[in-house]
């Protein structure tokens, strides 16, 4: 404890060494695991229960014939999609959080119309020009 310290009345901080932060990130990423886990639980979760309530809006759509019951479905129909398109999502954050995302790959193909004729005049020209 230093004189400045003492004289107001303070307590050292404790100072943590390297050792001790390295276990840190060992408990976030376990901490991570489970949440994404948790998360896809209850996405898939939803997803099946989302199907049975549109399988029997479907029968009450179908029995009543009434423009609102098939609003209804539609709305079902797009929350269905919406959370079938969230695991997806879901995947790709837990993918770009273990940093095992693939790069975006261009592939460029080039696709050449024309007679032979005129692809061996058109090579022709690009070797006269490179020489």
């Amino acid at each position: 404890m230093s004189d400045i310290d003492k004289a107001l009345g303070l307590t050292p901080l404790t100072v943590y060494k390297e050792e001790e932060q390295a276990n840190v990130p060992a408990v976030i990423d376990q901490q991570k695991d489970d949440d994404l886990g948790f998360a896809r639980e209850n996405l898939y979760d939803a997803v099946v229960k989302s199907q049975a309530a549109v399988e029997d809006m479907i029968a009450i759509a179908q029995q009543s014939q009434h423009p609102k019951a098939y609003e209804v479905l539609n709305s079902l129909i797009k929350t269905f999609a919406d959370v079938s398109t969230g695991i997806a999502d879901l995947q790709l954050k837990k993918q770009r959080l273990q940093g095992t995302q693939e790069k975006d790959k261009t592939v460029n193909n080039n696709l050449f119309v024309g007679s032979t004729a005129e692809l061996q005049k058109m090579l022709q020209d690009l070797k006269s020009d490179d020489e």
